[in-house]
């Protein structure tokens, strides 16, 4: 058993007598900074990160914070229009850092293309945000087979293979950073989240085991388990629902905080979590929910 650095504790040792005029080391204030302050005061330049779900929600917040901080990105969406969508946004003089690939995130594909275009075209990926994500709102019983495959190799089977794909590129560039996008439903029971919840408990473990997994390769892994968050995912549950106004009214009073929370709030914390102002978190489920699972 190694022995430890600090002096032995002994019985009836008299306490260390310090006088009053001695010199005490400066204390060091940390400023405090809002998030989307400490988000844009952490830098990514020279990064390059591939970004799933980039069309709308989060994962488009998220691309654009991106670019803002000095990242290249590779944005991953399956809808048709995607470089054009997210041209009109994009930051001034920033166009030439960001790639889009179309493509299905349950199948092999856009990972593949993914992790290659961003080794051609950017050097190779430092970053990986796995938010691409579907739900179906009903009970498990009422879950056709078809519905039920769908969430789960959407939301779970994706991250399996942008794993196999840009975990090799990660370790062969010296490490890198996995951030997953997690749920309140993959940590507390929430009525009508049968699918949702199973892929969201999923990803919560899958993020533990990679990151013990990929230590060794310099590999941080975390998951930010989000509270409600305003994307048309969310609106599209709203109305599938059969009450739209008591969904949001339910949706509002069920974060202590009295709201959900914007896209934007998100991406600002991917882009804290992504740096190297963040380099001791991994292998943490970290709740973004306005208060939600502290209840």
């Amino acid at each position: 058993m190694a022995s430890a650095v600090f002096p032995p504790y002994r019985e009836n040792q008299p306490a260390a007598k310090v006088s009053p005029d001695a010199p005490r080391p400066a204390r060091r204030e940390a400023p405090f900074l809002p998030l989307h302050d400490a988000a844009m005061n952490a830098t990514l330049a020279g990064k390059t990160a591939i970004i799933t779900g980039a069309g709308s929600g989060i994962g488009r917040a998220t691309v654009l914070r991106f670019l803002e901080a000095g990242a290249s990105v590779v944005a991953v969406d399956r809808r048709a229009d995607l470089a054009e969508s997210l041209a009109a946004d994009v930051p001034a003089g920033a166009g030439d850092r960001l790639a889009a690939v179309v493509g299905d995130v349950s199948t092999e594909q856009p990972a593949e293309e993914a992790a290659r275009v961003a080794l051609d075209r950017f050097g190779g990926p430092d970053i990986l945000i796995n938010n691409a994500g579907v739900s179906v709102v009903k009970p498990l019983h009422e879950h056709t087979s078809e519905e039920w495959d769908s969430v789960m190799d959407i939301n779970v089977k994706s991250i399996y293979w942008a794993a196999k794909h840009v975990v090799p590129a990660m370790i062969a560039g010296g490490g890198g950073v996995i951030l997953n996008t997690g749920s309140i439903s993959g940590e507390v029971g929430i009525p009508g989240q049968g699918a949702y919840a199973a892929s969201k408990g999923a990803i919560h473990e899958m993020t533990r085991q990679m990151a013990v997994e990929y230590a060794h390769h310099k590999i941080r892994v975390n998951a930010v388990g989000c509270g409600t968050v305003d994307t048309p995912l969310v609106r599209w549950s709203a109305e599938k629902s059969g009450n739209p106004d008591a969904f949001w009214k339910m949706l509002r009073e069920g974060h202590p905080i009295g709201r959900i929370a914007a896209p934007e709030e998100v991406a600002d914390f991917y882009v804290f979590l992504a740096s190297d102002k963040a380099t001791f978190f991994t292998g943490a489920i970290l709740m973004l929910d306005g208060g939600y699972t502290a209840r």
